[in-house]
């Protein structure tokens, strides 16, 4: 095996700049992480404020729909660095790589043998799923959480070696900022200390229960402090788990069955499962020992994974997305399993040829976010009529919109977010948006921009 391991986190660094680069770096994003983006702007330029968020004068002027942490930890950098659409992208970014340096670190705390140095393996398998390089380029509050979960793992596994007290305390001090970032889906490293009891036996069943009691106790004490202590806090979150908990489980249906989660979990988690296949076929040919590190984390990895996912399936409101934080421990266990044959294949490796390879995939992955930066990728024909429009209309103003367009999310959000516009469907405004219709006229009002696509731009004579 190499002695210097830099070149493969090069490797993979590189390797996932170009995968998420066609989408990372463009016009266009998902609903939620836009909407997530305007309103962490607006807190920015202080309309709303960290637990009465506020998106546009019509669409949420009160955003209750989820706890504020992200949002609030995203407009830091919109406070700092301006209105530039780069900014939720690079705050995403971040996150990911936030979470690639913790996945290091728990590989660093669970592995005392010679694969310590392979930390780069579960990255290469995370890298490669689907659902993170596209919640990468689309901002979404689960990436905000990945970090908060996966050091709430860590330190809960350092508890188990040394300073239990405070290790524990700190996880559950991380996992209430989890719940803070998106809810609920934050919660399954709960099971951590059952997980390790169950596999390892290595801590008393009293331990286990006394251990996670501890834990929960520090999860929940910041609300408690919060009630007693900031009104204001407590009324948000009861506003939270009120429209978005309690109504969406007992009345929003996404999917058409309980094991969607399942089916979108087992497609997201196919390249890797491939790829630990193609590792099996070549290390079962060599002949290597596949199981020669300790199985029995492998297990607790996936097990905790499994506790992240199943729990979804209580309500008929699903999206792939809320399964994001699994992954990195599903990563971990594939590492694991596939380390000695990765290992023993890397033992006579030309150290210039991977150096070469981190090289070429580094300047690779940056042609292609210099070439990306700022075309427009989903939503073309919308977003280049809003361009168009904004270089009529105000900045930072209202304007009037026909009935059926009011729940065209998509238009609500690119308008919030380049130019701070709020679209009134009960008004006219001194501007007026029509969906483009051959000859179409409007009382009192004449066109005002003629090269549109999809929609029409009028204003009052």
């Amino acid at each position: 095996m190499m002695k210097n391991n830099k070149p493969y986190y090069i490797i993979i660094f590189g390797l996932f700049l170009c995968i998420c680069a066609p989408t990372l770096w463009s016009y266009g994003m998902f609903m939620d992480g836009l909407y997530y983006a305007s309103i962490s702007r607006n807190l920015a330029n202080g309309l709303g404020s960290f637990w009465y968020l506020h998106h546009t004068d019509f669409s949420y002027p009160i955003f209750h729909e989820h706890p504020p942490l992200a949002i609030g930890i995203q407009s830091i950098l919109f406070y700092f660095f301006g209105d530039s659409i780069f900014i939720e992208r690079i705050y995403s970014l971040s996150t990911f790589i936030i979470t690639a340096i913790i996945i290091h670190f728990i590989w660093v705390e669970i592995i005392k043998n010679e694969f310590k140095k392979l930390s780069w393996v579960p990255l290469l398998f995370w890298i490669i799923i689907p659902l993170n390089s596209w919640a990468c380029s689309n901002n979404i509050l689960e990436n905000t959480m990945n970090i908060f979960v996966s050091l709430t793992v860590l330190m809960s596994l350092k508890s188990l070696k040394s300073n239990m007290a405070i290790n524990i305390l700190i996880s559950g001090l991380l996992l209430s900022l989890g719940f803070l970032s998106k809810g609920f889906t934050a919660l399954f490293p709960l099971s951590i200390f059952f997980w390790h009891f169950f596999i390892f036996k290595k801590i008393t069943l009293k331990e286990m229960f006394l251990r996670t009691i501890y834990l929960l106790l520090c999860t929940v004490m910041p609300f408690l402090l919060l009630y007693l202590l900031y009104p204001t806090a407590t009324d948000s979150l009861y506003q939270y788990l009120n429209q978005q908990v309690i109504k969406s489980v007992n009345n929003v249906q996404t999917v058409s069955n309980r094991f969607y989660i399942i089916k979108r979990f087992m497609l997201d988690l196919a390249p890797a499962l491939g790829a630990c296949l193609i590792i099996f076929y070549f290390s079962f040919r060599k002949k290597n020992k596949i199981l020669s590190v300790d199985k029995k984390w492998i297990f607790f990895f996936l097990f905790l994974g499994i506790s992240g996912v199943i729990p979804i399936m209580i309500s008929m409101k699903q999206s792939s997305f809320y399964i994001l934080t699994v992954f990195p421990f599903f990563c971990i266990a594939l590492g694991i399993l596939t380390s000695p044959f990765i290992s023993a294949s890397l033992v006579s490796q030309n150290t210039m040829k991977v150096y070469l390879l981190a090289f070429v995939t580094i300047i690779v992955s940056l042609f292609l976010t210099v070439t990306n930066i700022g075309i427009i990728g989903r939503d073309h024909k919308l977003i280049e009529d809003i361009h168009l429009i904004l270089k009529v209309i105000p900045k930072n103003s209202t304007i009037s919109i026909d009935k059926n367009m009011s729940k065209n999310y998509q238009l609500i959000g690119y308008f919030s977010r380049y130019g701070n516009i709020s679209l009134d469907k009960d008004i006219k405004r001194h501007y007026h948006i029509s969906y483009m219709e051959k000859n179409k006229e409007i009382t009192n009002y004449k066109q005002a921009q003629k090269n549109l696509k999809l929609l029409m731009l009028f204003k009052r004579d």
